[in-house]
This record gives structure tokens, sequence and C-alpha cells, in this order.
């Protein structure tokens, strides 16, 4: 299951986000998704 969330980012941020997202063929919804599963599953892996 996927749980939606909001969130406010400065307009620079969003910006490199976007650019971002456009090298990976994600959206920027995507790709703020896939950073933020990656740095959960980082810090997951780095408290074992």
């Amino acid at each position: 299951m996927t749980k939606r969330i909001t969130i406010s980012l400065p307009d620079s941020s969003y910006k490199k986000l976007e650019e971002w997202a456009e090298t990976e063929d994600r959206s920027v919804a995507g790709q703020a998704s896939y950073v933020l599963q990656k740095a959960v599953d980082d810090a997951e892996q780095q408290s074992k």
C-alpha cells in the first residue's frame, strides 16, 4: 500500500529535482518518491 504526502520545497530545490527527474525519465513526484525511498532504505541499512 502506498501513502500520499504533501511537501514544500524551496524553488531552487524544486528546480534541481525537476532537472534530475528529467534525466532519469521520471516525473517530479516520481523522482521525489524515489529519492525519499532510497534515503529511508539507506538509513535502515546503516542502523543494522
